[in-house]
């Protein structure tokens, strides 16, 4: 898991900026697999996907105020959560950990496990809830 918090990449050209990728840098030296970006000015913007879709497939899902959303990822696959509006706590539904995610934070989990994760938004909330699924049998990495 990994939350980064207000953590962006600005592109000058685009303006688009990226909020969590795999790899985040170029230094890393691994191949690009995907991106999750903020699009638009702002004060209206909205999450944008990207992926090289012959090893990553993604589904990309916005949430109002969910209570107690459940969010199952299988062995291999990540999730992205990404807080566009308010505030939301993301929790392990069998464990300890709980985060709060402000407006623009991101939270990543992956694994080669099963997890179950709860997400819970409060009143006026919005999130975008990004699946990502190897398409092989690799599982997918987090490379930040």
């Amino acid at each position: 898991m990994l939350v980064r918090a207000g953590v962006e990449h600005p592109d000058g050209a685009t303006g688009r900026r990226v909020l969590a990728a795999c790899p985040d840098s170029p230094e890393r030296g691994d191949p690009w697999r995907w991106s999750v970006s903020r699009v638009g000015p702002d004060n209206r913007w909205s999450v944008g996907v990207e992926t090289a879709p012959e090893h990553v497939t993604a589904h990309h899902d916005v949430v109002d105020a969910a209570p107690d959303l459940r969010l199952e990822r299988s062995p291999g696959e990540q999730i992205v959560v990404v807080g566009t509006q308010g505030r939301h706590l993301v929790r392990d539904a069998a464990g300890p950990w709980r985060r709060w995610l402000e407006r623009g934070d991101v939270f990543v989990v992956e694994g080669e496990e099963a997890e179950a994760l709860v997400l819970r938004g409060e009143e006026g909330s919005r999130a975008s809830i990004v699946r990502l699924a190897p398409n092989g049998a690799l599982p997918l990495r987090w490379v930040p």
